[in-house]
């Protein structure tokens, strides 16, 4: 691994969350990295490009601004190097830019703006250049949904429906990841959905991780055995991983997925109580079903009765390993697991396919601050993975509400 590199000392409290959204780029020669900070003006996006011939990072350059916590960047890059970035919103309106010049982070052309109380973006781009676009849409009084959103080469964005929709109204999370399978035209959208339907305290909360595979960029949805999914999906008709609900006393959290070169789908997701979190990588079988490989027992012994939550990211190298990135975590004190004080990044590397891990920490921290967030460069279309993959994430604190304002570190490295 290599040295860390310090990006910003103002990050936000949530500089590099959601970490399905792409934050880390790289093509022909160039690594664009793009994060929320919070200097004294308020919530604003940023990137930075690191220029491998020299090994040179450029200055912060600042996008445009965001709402609050919630409103970090997605990106991307077409076929000829153009950057496209979409942020700002936490239930509005979402923000987007194209860099003005191919693999040039330094200055974006004209605002646009599209859809309705949108937040979480997760961006890709087709063979054709067509931009793909899955957010979370929020209503008053029905149930919230995962909608889909496309912008062809040289034309505007435009909705193309729900794809996913809860069974319950009142507030639902959407943390959905896209990928492209070998062929650039098929993909899978793996997916955490929490449904909170009441506010009482404790709140009732049911959470389900499942799947759906498109074979025509997004425009139809199926299983994963081919069986056609109308439109939008529900934890009755999509293929589903893993579910919990509060009442049992337990809660699932899941990242950003990663498709092998052989189009195998690895999903990692954790099953979180009081106390403790264990988790799982969990594999589809060839005849229906999911192998699920329990992940802590390749902990470093002094680390295994802590809490793995898998709301991290993960990459397959082109020197065939798979790499997945955690927070580790010491809930012995039943404390709040969100921007716990004791968090760690933890580091899994397989060199079998996921079959066998090796695990240690990715070092380095800020004592008595959190060291979390991890987002990991993932195919977008047509980025180029480096052979040794990079990783951005967060030291600092949560805050204590979506509009403050911190100091938190954002740091950048290779794996």
């Amino acid at each position: 691994m290599s040295t860390p590199f310090l990006l910003s000392t103002t990050g936000s409290g949530r500089a590099t969350a959601y970490i399905e959204s792409p934050k880390i780029i790289t093509f022909r020669g160039k690594t664009h990295v793009t994060w929320l900070d919070t200097p004294p003006a308020g919530f604003r996006i940023k990137i930075r490009t690191l220029d491998h011939a020299t090994g040179q990072w450029s200055d912060a350059v600042t996008v445009g601004e965001a709402v609050d916590n919630h409103g970090g960047p997605a990106l991307t890059v077409d076929a000829e190097g153009y950057l496209h970035i979409v942020y700002y919103s936490h239930h509005h309106p979402f923000r987007y830019h194209r860099s003005v010049r191919p693999n040039d982070a330094s200055e974006w052309g004209p605002m646009e703006q599209f859809g309705t109380d949108l937040t979480y973006p997760t961006l890709v781009c087709a063979r054709d250049g067509t931009l793909i676009l899955t957010a979370r849409r929020s209503y008053e009084k029905e149930p919230w949904e995962l909608e889909l959103w496309r912008k062809p080469r040289g034309g505007v964005w435009t909705r193309q429906g729900a794809i996913l929709k809860s069974q319950r109204p009142n507030y639902s999370q959407y943390a959905a990841s896209m990928s492209w399978e070998p062929d650039h035209r098929g993909m899978v959208l793996t997916f955490r959905v929490y449904e909170q339907p009441s506010y009482d305290t404790p709140p009732v909360s049911y959470t389900w991780i499942g799947v759906m595979r498109s074979p025509d960029e997004g425009r139809t949805w199926q299983k994963l055995d081919g069986t056609p999914i109308p439109l939008p999906a529900t934890l009755d008709t999509g293929d589903v991983i893993f579910r919990t609900r509060s009442a049992d006393g337990r809660h699932a959290e899941a990242g950003a997925t990663v498709l092998g070169p052989d189009g195998q789908l690895f999903v990692a997701y954790s099953d979180r109580l009081a106390y403790s979190a264990q988790s799982y990588l969990a594999t589809p079988r060839a005849g229906g079903g999911w192998d699920h490989l329990h992940l802590n027992p390749y902990l470093p012994p002094e680390l295994r009765n802590h809490a793995l939550i898998m709301s991290g990211g993960m990459a397959y190298t082109s020197d065939g390993r798979l790499i997945i990135l955690a927070p580790l975590l010491d809930l012995s004190d039943a404390g709040e697991y969100w921007g716990h004080p004791s968090t760690r990044i933890v580091r899994f590397e397989s060199t079998d396919g996921g079959k066998t891990f090796t695990a240690g920490l990715l070092g380095g921290g800020i004592p008595g601050e959190p060291q979390w967030m991890p987002s990991v460069e993932r195919a977008t279309g047509f980025n180029e993975l480096p052979e040794t993959p990079s990783v951005l994430y967060t030291e600092g604190g949560r805050g204590a509400g979506l509009g403050d304002v911190l100091k938190n570190h954002v740091l950048w490295r290779g794996l």
